[in-house]
């Protein structure tokens, strides 16, 4: 009987997202007319254009947090025009406290949590799958994403577009322009799927045009609303350029030693190279990136983190051309056990560069179908083919049936090839989101090898109440693809989370925070427990103003096979080992100027006891300055031995103006031995054209003789223009 319900209920849901999908093609009758101007916009947040009078308008916007379903509390107007340069967008964000309006970030790209801002996301295609969002704050410092998930989003991707404000005693005001070229339109269609954002940051108010509840929000496209009179467009551009110029110098390259540090291992040098990334137009919705003698001198660097486990850890992707529309890719559990991981490709185990020679990416849409290709050719001692190939077929709304192949081949060895199929089925459930997702993979080294397999199955209730997952994976041990990540092989994975957020409405509390269970346990494939974690939270709560308090019970175990180094000169034999600890932690909001972070645990940890303790804190000198610092203090200690791991960070970023910044990262950490600096000017001459100049140097650190300053172990300074063209 309880089956039979299960079944209805479902079906009824599939039905309800089937037919959604289908009005969704239907024009909205209230969707705002663009006016077609030929006059090229001024970007000054003035509007002085008279036909900004004259187009249609949005200005209901709604209340998400805190009061659902509420008028925003601020009165904002958003109208279109559609320019021969693109899309002309003017925000009035009115304001009855001006002085209470909050911008302290001016760098291209900067978390503008701690602002005001305003968001719209394009839906183009209108396929309620792919979308770009644009943000921009009071003082005109802009943030882009691509869109992933109703849930994520590619916060690496960036755009070609810009925008100008003014703040007034009426509030302030934007004009953003996003060129026909950034974005991906059948030019049969006259309307666009958007929704549009505004938060105020004293009030910690987030107000919707569309989407406003919850359960929804501006990812969530299959609310979105629709824009018209976009007849016309012109075609894409037939190609984008971005050719660079390269000039490098670097110091000699040391080892360190704790005599002197005198041991060269590689003299200094200079060098001079030029590179070319290329996009094509092949159709309205599908884009060819092309890409040769790449360089990533401008990417950010890894943080150095000290690893108190015996597993590998994750460094998310940082390099341009993997990052942008990455979200294709994506097959398995993130950070866990992936079948691609694009790391795997020009970089070597210790994260130095190895060459890009050549790349090609095909990416987009095809009828139903999500599609993307990517082939790399890379040299030195990689010397590898990697090719990619990727497919989603729209079912469901927002569900997908997908299939992914790749292959690595390289002179002398046998090709490895490795595949999968994954499908996600959301359904929306009384208004609730109810969500399926399972996969399954193979790999094999080469022809006649054993054939490793992976699989997992999901499910999920992501909602602002409750959130409740369950999670089961298998890997294994011959699954190991040499373009992905496997944090642990030979394994089955039990996972999942019941939390619980009631809002009081009292007390100065937003939403309240219980995790009745979070947990993940290993065991091998003789069903042997390896390791597990368990974690409770017995109350947690976010305040009105935007600060947050956990409090978490933590029940570890793990069972090692054989000894393995959890520190330099620390060693954790084979064994059973269990262990308990409790964690307070406490986040500032960011509406404060100086904004605290801290985590404070302690308790036992494997045959000894120890305290944990992170401390970060940010503070913003509106609109140029932004300091953050890091330092994490791990203490240990057992019979016959302990250790005390430091890790410390700084960054400093300074920007000018919108479009020059400055940023200066240091850190350090007493694992490896060694203090880096990592410093970057970066000036946008006009959208898509920037000069870059990047300094890079290390040193060791933990000898008697001290920091050799004037000595580093490595060092070198880039200067790299990119140009963009565009025909």
């Amino acid at each position: 009987m309880i089956a039979m319900c299960i079944r209805r209920t479902l079906t009824a849901g599939a039905l309800s997202m089937l037919f959604a999908g289908e009005v969704a093609l239907a024009q909205d009758p209230l969707a705002p007319r663009v006016l077609r101007t030929a006059t090229t916009i001024m970007l000054d947040g003035k509007f002085l254009e008279s036909e900004w009078s004259l187009t249609d308008s949005i200005s209901t916007l709604t209340q998400r947090d805190p009061a659902e379903g509420a008028p925003s509390s601020e009165r904002t107007v958003v109208r279109f025009l559609a320019t021969p340069q693109g899309l002309a967008i003017g925000v009035w964000a009115y304001d009855r406290e001006p002085t209470g309006i909050r911008g302290t970030q001016l760098r291209r790209d900067a978390d503008l949590s701690a602002d005001d801002q305003f968001s719209i996301i394009i839906d183009a295609q209108q396929d309620k799958r792919s979308g770009f969002i644009f943000t921009i704050n009071p003082n005109g410092a802009l943030n882009d994403s691509e869109l992933l998930t109703f849930e994520s989003e590619n916060l690496s991707w960036d755009g070609i577009w810009d925008a100008r404000t003014q703040i007034t005693t009426e509030g302030w005001f934007a004009e953003m322009l996003i060129p026909w070229s950034t974005l991906r339109y059948r030019r049969a269609d006259d309307t666009f799927g958007v929704n549009l954002r505004r938060f105020i940051r004293r009030k910690n108010e987030e107000s919707l045009w569309r989407g406003f509840r919850r359960t929804e929000g501006i990812r969530f496209l299959e609310r979105e609303g629709q824009i018209t009179g976009l007849t016309n467009l012109p075609a894409r551009a037939r190609v984008e350029l971005r050719p660079f110029v390269l000039s490098e110098g670097r110091l000699p390259a040391r080892a360190a030693t704790e005599a002197a540090n005198d041991s060269v291992v590689a003299p200094a040098a200079t060098d001079a190279r030029i590179g070319l990334d290329a996009k094509f137009g092949i159709t309205p919705t599908l884009t060819l990136d092309l890409t040769t003698n790449t360089d990533f001198a401008q990417a950010e660097v890894d943080r150095q983190i000290v690893n108190l486990t015996r597993f590998p850890l994750f460094f998310p992707e940082q390099r341009t051309f993997f990052t942008e529309g990455a979200g294709i890719f994506d097959f398995g559990r993130l950070r866990q056990t992936q079948l691609f991981y694009s790391r795997r490709i020009g970089l070597a185990p210790n994260g130095s560069t190895i060459p890009l020679l050549a790349g090609a990416r095909l990416q987009g849409r095809v009828g139903a179908q999500q599609v993307g290709l990517l082939a790399v050719r890379t040299g030195g001692d990689e010397d590898a083919l990697d090719l990619i190939g990727r497919v989603k077929r729209d079912v469901l709304g927002r569900g997908f049936v997908g299939a992914m192949g790749q292959t690595r081949s390289r002179p002398g060895d046998p090709m490895s090839a490795s595949g999968g199929l994954d499908f996600t089925f959301p359904f929306v459930v009384h208004g609730q989101n109810l969500v399926f997702l399972g996969a399954t993979a193979w790999h094999q080294d080469s022809a006649g090898s054993p054939i490793g397999h992976y699989s997992r199955f999901i499910i999920d209730f992501p909602n602002d109440v409750a959130d409740i997952v369950a999670r089961l994976d298998r890997v294994d041990e011959s699954f190991n693809p040499p373009l992905g990540f496997v944090q642990q092989r030979g394994i089955w994975r039990y996972g999942g989370s019941v939390d619980f957020t009631p809002r009081p409405h009292r007390w100065g509390i937003r939403r309240l925070d219980f995790s009745l269970i979070n947990y993940n346990v290993v065991t091998r494939l003789d069903g042997a427990l390896d390791n597990a974690s368990f974690e409770v939270r017995p109350f947690g709560a976010q305040f009105e103003r935007g600060d947050r308090f956990e409090l978490n019970l933590q029940y570890n175990l793990d069972r090692p096979q054989e000894a393995f180094e959890l520190f330099p000169g620390t060693e954790i034999d084979a064994g059973r080992f269990d262990w308990k600890r409790v964690e307070l932690v406490y986040t500032g909001t960011a509406a404060w100027t100086l904004i605290p972070a801290v985590t404070l645990a302690a308790g036992e940890f494997y045959d000894g006891s120890g305290t944990d303790a992170t401390l970060a804190v940010r503070y913003a000198r509106a609109p140029y300055l932004l300091l953050a610092l890091e330092a994490v203090a791990q203490d240990w200690s057992r019979n016959g031995g302990g250790f005390s791991a430091r890790t410390a960070r700084l960054r400093v970023d300074y920007a000018f103006s919108p479009r020059l910044n400055l940023t200066w990262f240091g850190q350090y950490d007493n694992e490896s031995r060694r203090a880096a600096v990592n410093t970057r000017v970066r000036w946008t001459r006009r959208p898509g054209s920037d000069l870059y100049v990047v300094y890079n140097s290390a040193w060791p650190t933990g000898y008697d003789r001290g920091v050799p300053w004037s000595r580093p172990l490595n060092g070198g300074v880039v200067v790299k223009y990119v140009q963009y063209l565009r025909r």
